[in-house]
């Protein structure tokens, strides 16, 4: 059962089709999820579902112990990552990074 693994928090960053669908599955799963994108719009059915909606991707971040992204490219990658307020500026040590963007192989393996 997904509950048994010791990870209880997961922010969950880049809310389109398919990141929607996935973030929701963590919330159906049990998890404690914070939730980032561009449009607080597409993510109001998620916070209404017990979702935490969070500033900046750095605050999703805070106390996750997964940070998933799902987003469009490289360039919206980095920006998550390692942006301003980017997830590595607030990432707990320890927390499992799931890239789950399309991205190419040099930005994967840059990582």
């Amino acid at each position: 059962m997904w509950t048994d693994f010791p990870m209880t928090t997961v922010a969950f960053i880049g809310l389109g089709r398919m990141g929607h669908g996935m973030a929701g599955r963590y919330l159906d799963a049990g998890f404690a999820v914070a939730v980032w994108n561009r449009s607080k719009a597409k993510a109001e059915d998620l916070i209404a579902r017990g979702a935490r909606w969070a500033s900046s991707p750095a605050d999703a971040a805070v106390e996750a112990d997964a940070i998933v992204t799902m987003v469009a490219d490289d360039e919206a990658s980095r920006a998550i990552w390692l942006g301003k307020d980017g997830v590595a500026a607030r990432a707990k040590p320890g927390a499992i990074a799931i890239e789950c963007s399309t991205v190419s192989y040099n930005h994967a393996s840059r990582a």
